[in-house]
């Protein structure tokens, strides 16, 4: 049998694992939108300089990027998810009903998180608005060459 002990020792690196998962969501974040700055700037030049492979190689490029650190974020996002119930659940044996952090947060995490605008307007949104300029750039550079 897991003593009381062993019990807390789960609980924080659970806790751990959690501040681990959600800082690794925060970098992925910020990274897609220096990404896309760095990737927009370089097509910017490009544009600048009618290097016609470049205005739709970059824009191409920097939308797969944009989904792939998409997709990494969604599997940091699912397992936060998990160690939220995880340790919210291991709050219950250990700390009075008006002490449990994760339990308090999870709940605040579900409000937020749990319905579609919560997703695209704060946890999606970098992603959604680097898209949004690579797609644009993509048919801003259509629409220059075929002019």
């Amino acid at each position: 049998m897991i003593n009381d002990a062993d019990q807390l020792k789960a609980y924080s690196e659970a806790c751990n694992t959690l501040r681990h998962y959600s800082n690794a969501s925060l970098t992925i974040r910020l990274a897609s939108v220096v990404q896309g700055i760095a990737i927009l700037v370089a097509w910017v030049v490009a544009l600048t300089q009618k290097a016609a492979l470049l205005m739709i190689a970059l824009p191409i490029a920097g939308l797969l990027f944009t989904i792939l650190l998409h997709r990494f974020h969604l599997g940091y996002f699912r397992a936060t998810a998990v160690f939220y119930k995880l340790a919210a659940k291991m709050e219950e044996k250990f700390f009075s009903e008006d002490c449990r952090p994760m339990a308090s947060y999870h709940k605040k995490y579900e409000e937020v998180y749990g319905n579609i605008w919560g997703r695209i307007l704060t946890l999606n949104a970098p992603f959604l608005l680097i898209a949004i300029l690579f797609v644009f750039a993509l048919l801003t550079s259509c629409w220059i060459l075929n002019r």
